[in-house]
């Protein structure tokens, strides 16, 4: 039995996740050596080298609203790119581009698209203290 009766189940893991990211915030900002001070957590874009500023061949891609499930389908498909995790149903996935292509180059191709909202790389963020 769910303790979330009326979510879908990606609404749900959606809920169990966040409540874990939070519980690991809290547990984490609350642990500083002096109580009275907190210690400010920022999420930057990583300044490491360009290579390493996102996951290669991962990348976010957002449907316009009212595209068909079946012309992302065909969009994804003729690109080559598979879906690893419908984030929004219907808008926004995470996807995985082939090892012959770059990220760049499925980026570009996606932009011509009028049904592609956007199409970005798949960033890395890491917390500043």
């Amino acid at each position: 039995m769910t303790c979330f009766p009326n979510l879908s189940h990606s609404m749900t893991q959606l809920v169990t996740i966040t409540v874990c990211v939070s519980a690991v915030w809290l547990s984490t900002s609350c642990g500083s050596t002096n109580r009275n001070e907190t210690e400010i957590h920022t999420l930057q874009k990583s300044t490491k080298h360009p290579a390493s500023r996102f996951i290669p061949h991962e990348m976010l891609v957002k449907f316009k609203g009212g595209v068909s499930q079946e012309r992302i389908a065909s969009i994804l498909k003729d690109n080559r790119i598979d879906v690893i995790a419908e984030i929004q149903r219907g808008r926004l996935y995470h996807v995985r581009v082939p090892d012959d292509q770059s990220v760049e180059s499925a980026i570009t191709r996606l932009h011509s698209y009028h049904e592609v909202e956007y199409a970005e790389p798949n960033y890395r963020y890491e917390t500043q203290n």
